[in-house]
């Protein structure tokens, strides 16, 4: 369920931050950035200034790298029938 800004901000703050489902397949770093990112006492939230320049962002490959992957998954899919 997606909710708004508004009730993830509230059940955050009363429930606490939900702990991620199958954390152990997220890389290290993602899971270093994400906590940044989730931080409730907003002195020790990082900004988004600072998080452009967490590991997991400045290290990520251009869109353009997939675009291999976008066209094997059009070809399987198109000789498989599932093409929609």
């Amino acid at each position: 369920m997606i909710l708004g800004n508004g009730r993830a901000q509230f059940l955050i703050a009363t429930k606490g931050i939900p702990e991620l489902q199958q954390s152990e397949l997220l890389s290290p770093l993602l899971r270093h950035f994400l906590s940044c990112c989730l931080q409730t006492d907003e002195a020790r939230r990082w900004s988004a200034q600072e998080l452009l320049q967490h590991p997991f962002v400045t290290s990520a490959k251009p869109t353009s790298s997939l675009a291999p992957l976008v066209i094997l998954v059009n070809n399987w899919k198109e000789k498989t029938g599932m093409r929609q």
